[in-house]
């Protein structure tokens, strides 16, 4: 297994996760109308929802709950895609990039109901964002995106130019901003731990460290096999995005893992954060490597980015920490108590898709970044696609998952593009 793909570095979220009670791994034979393969922010919602909508669930994780992407990321439950409206509206065109929009919005907004219904305690907080110009011709880009988003959907953003620049950050390296208050800050293993809570609460079954060896298809049904056990079921979802593997065909062929890194200083002083980042804003770039960044309510900085290759070892940390005191010197000089990392899912183009294998699987995958908001509303997409047939008819179902070429050299992809982003990244 990669060493990426193990939790050998502790993370910020894990040393201050709430207690649990940790579920038994699956023992012996077990019946429900949906198995769930993967506990994070899609299997969770999906086995949530699908409870509440009559249909008994059973979720197998092969470690503990969010323990992918889910419970490693950067704690940011953002609006929008990776790719601009601007560029989904020029693709799909002008009325379902609105559409797209306001999806995008509704997912933040359902996180925000179920935490506020089951009143998780995961430091949510309304802190908004900005998104930095990496470049003197990204910043005009994020103008149009501006004006784009204001003109044409009724939104709030606005831009902030070079000199303006220190009213949101002191960062010697971006050339403006885009600033956008619809955006929130969690701690986002809590958010996992709260949203199993939910789950269990309506009736879910969840079974960690009880890893998918195999998935047996026939007419009727299906059975997820592990090491102690069988998982009989009339309808399976596999929600497990870049750590697919290979137990699903598409997902091995279409989702390619991108490796990302996080570190987390110690507590630094608020006059020190406040100078850096006035405003509390959580903040990420335009680089092709997209450094992201944030304050957590202990006045720590989050900062994450600058690598995507796999098995580099924990040396790969010290460039996290380089890039982030070339982003915000002042931070020269700050000791990392926390340093971690994992995988995300990356789509061919970079945008979410929600499908069914050739054989029936469910699946919802491809978040590219943005899976801390879009999961959960993916989540109640599949559990209403399983129970009624539908799942809204968005583009994300329109959207057939791609073939990745050469699937089988990952690696090697990985590789490659970590190259072209660092020389695309230093021309200006």
């Amino acid at each position: 297994m990669d060493k990426m793909d193990r939790m050998d570095t502790l993370s910020l979220w894990k040393a201050t996760e709430n207690s649990y009670k940790k579920e038994n791994s699956l023992e012996g034979n077990q019946e429900a109308d949906v198995v769930i393969i993967g506990a994070g922010f899609t299997g969770l919602s999906s086995a949530y929802h699908l409870q509440k909508l009559g249909r008994s669930v059973i979720v197998l994780e092969q470690e503990s709950i969010g323990y992918g992407a889910s419970g490693r990321n950067g704690g940011m439950v953002l609006p929008g895609y990776k790719p601009t409206m601007q560029e989904l509206s020029k693709k799909y065109g002008s009325v379902e990039a609105e559409q797209l929009n306001n999806l995008s919005l509704l997912s933040v907004e359902l996180v925000k109901d179920i935490i506020e219904e089951h009143q998780i305690n995961c430091d949510f907080r309304r802190t908004g964002h900005i998104v930095t110009a990496f470049k003197a011709k990204h910043f005009e880009e994020l103008k149009a995106e501006s004006e784009y988003l204001n003109k044409n959907f009724g939104y709030e953003s606005s831009v902030l130019d070079k000199s303006q620049l220190h009213e949101e950050i002191d960062s010697p390296i971006y050339h403006g901003c885009l600033v956008d208050n619809s955006s929130y800050s969690f701690h986002p293993l809590n958010y996992a731990i709260g949203l199993a809570e939910a789950a269990k609460s309506v009736g879910a079954k969840i079974f960690e460290f009880s890893k998918a060896l195999s998935i047996e298809y026939d007419q009727s049904s299906v059975k997820v096999v592990t090491a102690n056990g069988v998982v009989t079921a009339r309808d399976i979802i596999v929600a497990t995005d870049g750590y697919s593997g290979k137990i699903v065909n598409e997902l091995n062929k279409g989702v390619l893992p991108i490796s990302a890194r996080i570190i987390a200083t110690e507590q630094l002083p608020e006059s020190l954060l406040n100078a850096i980042i006035p405003k509390d804003r959580m903040v990420f770039d335009t680089s092709n490597f997209l450094y992201y960044f944030r304050r957590t309510p202990d006045n720590r900085m989050i900062f994450g980015g600058g690598d995507i290759r796999p098995n580099l070892g924990d040396s790969v940390y010290q460039s996290v920490y380089n890039a982030m005191v070339t982003t915000m010197p002042k931070l020269a000089g700050s000791k990392i108590d926390y340093q971690w990392g994992g995988f995300i899912g990356v789509t061919m183009d970079t945008f979410p898709v929600i499908g069914r294998s050739k054989e029936g699987a469910y699946f919802a995958t491809g978040y590219s970044g943005h899976g801390a908001s879009l999961s959960t509303l993916f989540g109640k997409l599949l559990a209403q696609w399983i129970v009624t047939g539908d799942a809204g008819g968005y583009r994300f179902e329109k959207e057939r998952l791609k073939t990745i070429p050469f699937y089988n050299q990952k690696t090697m992809l990985v590789n490659l593009a970590h190259i072209g982003f660092k020389v695309l990244d230093k021309i200006r």
